[in-house]
């Protein structure tokens, strides 16, 4: 019984939260409201266009619930693991697309430490 109810859980949070990211509505209309109102200089056009970082402290622990669930409900309801797995792949697919060619690849350190 609680295996239905995950299952349409990680179809309508999982799914759509991945389906979500790959659109980015949100940021989508911000972007043009900014570029309405705000925009004046082509400087205040390049921060409106900034999208920011991938926001790991919001994504995260989602990511572990959905593992989570994947480990406890493998033993108990195997049917669970097709969706799971179906979520992780398309998770994979647009966060590398997300982290390749949107969001920003600057980092505070930028590894000087190292070098």
């Amino acid at each position: 019984m609680k295996a239905t109810f995950f299952m349409t859980y990680i179809m309508v949070d999982g799914w759509a939260g991945i389906a979500n990211e790959i659109l980015r509505v949100k940021p989508l209309v911000i972007y043009h409201l900014k570029n309405m109102f705000i925009v004046k200089t082509e400087r205040d056009r390049e921060k409106a266009m900034d999208p920011g970082s991938i926001g790991l402290a919001e994504n995260l622990p989602s990511l572990q619930l959905y593992f989570l669930l994947g480990l406890v409900y493998a033993v108990v309801t195997p049917i669970l693991l097709p969706f799971i797995i179906i979520f992780f792949a398309f998770a994979f697919l647009v966060y590398r697309h997300q982290i390749i060619n949107v969001y920003n690849q600057e980092y505070e350190s930028a590894a000087e430490l190292f070098f």
